[in-house]
């Protein structure tokens, strides 16, 4: 079957559909401006996808930090085992008793569909179907997936993505929560307060028996606790443990509810005049000398901050809020230094040394932002004839034990440039 032609002509749905109808076996490579995905078919159902672009975002490790099936410790030494025994991750981590093969397959079930739903976002693109005889994939861990039920979960967001992308405009975008006087109760995914998206636009719809409290699922509660001021909507998609477009549903649906919103700079005297506007007649007929007013804003900002029922915190105790927060910017940066490092590889791999600096990484081995920490650090690298390590730092900036990759290279990587007098230096793991 010869199958071909751009997107602008026969839209990703059509494809799909008539693959499934004519039951095809083959590989659908779609070529866009800023990607290339292929999509493998068994007798007309999924059975495989990747992305060239975003396999270090898409990798199985990856997926099962997010799920919550693996920690960074964990992964790290199952792929020094990969290198050393040249195994499947899969065959490693389950092999080794690290995560069960239930876990394994749903993981690698949710890699496929988000490599798959990302496709739908695509507005023009070149695609091309090599029919096979036989094709070649995990058939222990990845079930079939036919391609109706991927058109009726791709169908619901072609239809709600524009209306997301309407508010949620950039990955860079950062949020915070919102003042409220209402009670915020975390229900069942069904009790949830609606958010209506039949009319183009997003708009509340309250559910019976709850008063003024305000009705939100556990997901969105993951997301409105990792919100804080400063982390950008990208790094709450690549540490949360939700699919792409369930997370930016999330926080699209508590904008529509009035309890984020977007930080343009305001600082957070700002926030605290807005939640308590000043009586300006009695400004005026009460001077008071700016010195003094200096050290109410101030005291007004702590007990804001400190407040435990402050609703700019988290929905729990302040010593909760800021672990959360802390958290989450260490599990990105940890993700980070883990996307570094495979980068590393790639560089030395493909130039026979690794770079004398990270810089030189970007564009083509990693973007450029992710040679930051989530609090704006440059990561510090440091290369010797045979090994490499790659440090973070926490909140103070002070050196993080825990963000810390050491990887011995081949000869072959060995840096191009020469150590320092001192004849280099010794890194241990």
């Amino acid at each position: 079957m010869a199958l071909e032609g751009t997107l602008r002509d026969f839209s990703l749905a059509d494809i799909f559909q008539l693959i499934g109808l004519q039951r095809k076996t083959g590989v659908l490579t779609l070529r866009g401006k800023d990607d290339t995905v292929t999509v493998t078919f068994l007798d007309g159902k999924v059975v495989g996808a990747d992305s060239l672009n975003r396999r270090l975002e898409n990798r199985l490790g990856t997926v099962l930090i997010k799920t919550g099936f693996l920690t960074q410790d964990q992964l790290n030494r199952a792929l020094e085992i990969q290198k050393e025994t040249l195994q499947r991750l899969g065959f490693i981590l389950t092999h080794y008793g690290i995560i069960s093969s239930e876990s394994l397959r749903e993981a690698i079930q949710l890699q496929i569909m988000q490599v798959v739903y990302r496709l739908f976002r695509w507005k023009d693109g070149d695609y091309h179907f090599s029919q096979e005889t036989t094709i070649e994939y995990d058939r222990d861990n990845v079930t079939p997936i036919s391609a109706e039920s991927i058109l009726m979960e791709g169908a619901r967001m072609i239809d709600e993505w524009p209306i997301i992308e309407k508010r949620i405009r950039s990955y860079d975008m950062v949020f915070r929560k919102k003042l409220t006087d209402q009670e915020i109760v975390v229900v069942g995914a069904d009790e949830a307060d609606d958010i209506d998206f039949d009319e183009g636009h997003g708009s509340k719809r309250k559910r019976g028996g709850f008063g003024d409290k305000i009705r939100i699922s556990q997901a969105e509660k993951q997301i409105y606790d990792m919100v804080d001021g400063t982390i950008t909507v990208g790094d709450i998609v690549e540490v949360s443990r939700l699919a792409e477009f369930d997370t930016n549903k999330a926080l699209y649906e508590l904008l529509t509810r009035d309890l984020i919103e977007e930080v343009r700079g305001q600082s957070a005297a700002a926030v605290l005049a807005q939640a308590t506007p000043v009586d300006e007649s009695e400004v005026a007929e009460t001077p008071v000398p700016l010195p003094l007013v200096i050290i109410l804003v101030a005291l007004a900002i702590a007990s804001l901050i400190t407040s435990i029922k402050n609703p700019l915190n988290t929905l729990g105790p302040l010593t909760g809020g800021i672990s959360s927060v802390t958290a989450t910017r260490k599990a990105v940066s940890m993700q980070r230094i883990e996307m570094i490092g495979q980068a590393l590889e790639k560089y030395g791999t493909a130039n026979g040394h690794l770079p004398s600096a990270l810089a030189e990484l970007a564009p083509h081995f990693i973007s450029a932002d992710l040679l930051r920490d989530p609090w704006g650090n440059p990561y510090k690298y440091l290369p010797s004839p045979n090994r490499y390590l790659v440090s973070g730092f926490s909140g103070d900036g002070g050196t993080d034990p825990d963000l810390l990759l050491s990887h011995t290279i081949n000869s072959s990587a060995a840096p191009a440039t020469t150590t320092p007098e001192t004849g280099g230096i010794e890194l241990v793991n």
